[in-house]
């Protein structure tokens, strides 16, 4: 029986979902702000790449010259000329960054706290995109997006892991997508930004703004609690129970009486073989190479790199690019279709996925982008405007419905609850791996096949799906670790 099921009265009534809190919707808000962080940098230079890079330039503005505009008077160049490989290096270099902010999180948010750690990435955030907006160089932008990289995978580990930790479990999962709506609310705002400042005189404001949403988000976190079960964790009996009465609608008795329950289900769910002291948990090199860790750890690997290796962000880091080769004056415009598209395709998703189930998304999200990335390669192929940008449009819908909102949620419903952070750790460092060799190989392997590279795309979807069906457990409604690997 879930935790709050047990809160409710007996009265032979049908149960209802908990209702939402003020300081629940605020908690979901910050973490949430995390992954827009994310989102918006992942996607900040694909609109502006040509601009940025000396590739193209805009007809003269008759009311100002460039360089009596704020940037021009302060020596900041109106373009850094990069070949295609160094803005290659640079777009990806940003998932390297992510790695190593991923490979530490969970390990400082275990042993620093989920808030404290976020609010530390979101400094680094401000100052690593002030340093992109100041960049003059190569080696300035390559810098730039190594350490904004590092915030975010901090972030994108934090986020997953603090709603998991406030939300009540029956409404894990679709609080647990809000992750993935907020990452493709952070590339919405990157496209809807490129409208007005993708040009040769104002594509640094693009980056400027990712400093904006840091200092937002920093300055939230302030009016947020720490995860009550971090807390719970490390013997702070008192603080957990007055964290998660805020978060909950009830009474102090029954947030406490929620909070016995979690140690009573602590007991019940640790791993009869571990050693590991609960309040730190596993190291990432333990969970990597300790045999107990072996099911979840498999299935974590799958999913966290075929999500990249689908393809997603040949679209996310190069749509303008690709797109541009048939319809070159509307790239911009059909991006920030797609980017509206994605937001509420995932608002979708996170409405269903506790009533249909994590598995049957997951096979129909990956089964229709294999069939679109076929169909994407033959509109590229064969020049079909029509057919390229509809199929692409379908195949970012069968993302947003499955395979994004899916993988990061799922980690914590697979590990043990105190493995659930250096596994979120070990998913997304798999996820970073597979994301810099999408973001560095795609422009090289679409240089050399054109559109064919999308035929490699739908090959390895369709052998994911079939991995799907016969690997992945249904975590939806389980509580328990026994629960969710019965039977695998």
């Amino acid at each position: 029986m879930a935790e709050s099921e047990r809160l409710m009265p007996n009265d032979g009534s049908r149960k209802k979902k908990p209702s939402f809190t003020n300081h629940l919707l605020l908690g979901t808000i910050v973490a949430c702000l995390g992954s827009i962080q994310y989102g918006y940098h992942i996607a900040e230079l694909n609109a502006p790449q040509e601009f940025l890079s000396c590739s193209r330039f805009d007809t003269p503005n008759e009311d100002i010259s460039y360089d009596d505009t704020w940037v021009g008077q302060h020596k900041l160049k109106q373009c850094i000329a990069l070949t295609d490989s160094q803005f290659g290096a640079v777009t990806s270099i940003f998932s390297i960054g992510g790695l190593f902010g991923s490979y530490f999180a969970g390990k400082w948010a275990n042993r620093y706290g989920r808030k404290y750690v976020s609010m530390g990435a979101s400094v680094m955030c401000m100052i690593s995109s002030l340093l992109l907006f100041f960049s003059n160089s190569y080696l300035q932008l390559l810098f730039g997006r190594f350490l904004v990289g590092m915030s975010c995978g901090t972030a994108i580990v934090i986020t997953p892991l603090f709603i998991n930790e406030i939300a009540p479990v029956e409404w894990r999962g679709a609080m647990g997508s809000m992750n993935q709506v907020s990452i493709n609310l952070g590339i919405l705002l990157t496209q809807t930004l490129a409208l007005k400042y993708a040009d040769s005189y104002n594509w640094r404001w693009l980056l400027f703004a990712g400093s904006v949403i840091a200092v937002v988000n920093l300055l939230v976190w302030l009016k947020v609690d720490e995860s009550p079960r971090w807390l719970l964790n490390h013997g702070y009996f008192t603080e957990a129970e007055s964290s998660l009465f805020k978060l909950r609608a009830g009474t102090y008795l029954q947030a406490k009486q929620e909070i016995q329950d979690w140690q009573r289900s602590h007991a019940q769910n640790r791993d009869p073989e571990s050693t590991e002291d609960t309040r730190s948990g596993p190291t990432l090199w333990k969970y990597v190479t300790d045999s107990s860790y072996r099911k979840p750890r498999t299935v974590i690997l799958a999913i966290l790199t075929c999500q990249q290796f689908c393809g997603i962000n040949s679209i996310i880091f190069y749509g303008v690019k690709v797109i541009g080769k048939i319809l070159p004056d509307y790239s911009i415009q059909v991006n920030f279709a797609i980017s509206i598209l994605n937001v509420v395709v995932t608002l979708i998703a996170s409405a269903i996925i506790d009533h249909v189930g994590r598995r049957p998304l997951l096979l129909a999200s990956t089964a229709l982008m294999s069939a679109m990335s076929l169909l994407i390669s033959a509109g590229l192929t064969m020049s079909v405007s029509f057919l390229l940008v509809t199929a692409t449009f379908v195949y970012i819908a069968a993302f947003a419905i499955g395979l994004g909102p899916i993988p990061f949620l799922i980690i914590g419903e697979l590990s043990y609850p105190h493995d659930a952070a250096t596994a979120q750790s070990f998913g997304t460092v798999c996820n970073w791996l597979a994301t810099f060799i999408v973001g560095y190989l795609f422009p090289i392997g679409h240089g050399l096949m054109g559109g064919y590279v999308f035929a490699i795309f739908a090959a390895i979807a369709a052998l994911f799906a079939t991995y799907v069906y016969k690997k992945v457990p249904e975590t939806k409604g389980k509580t328990t670790y026994s629960d969710v690997w019965a039977g695998y």
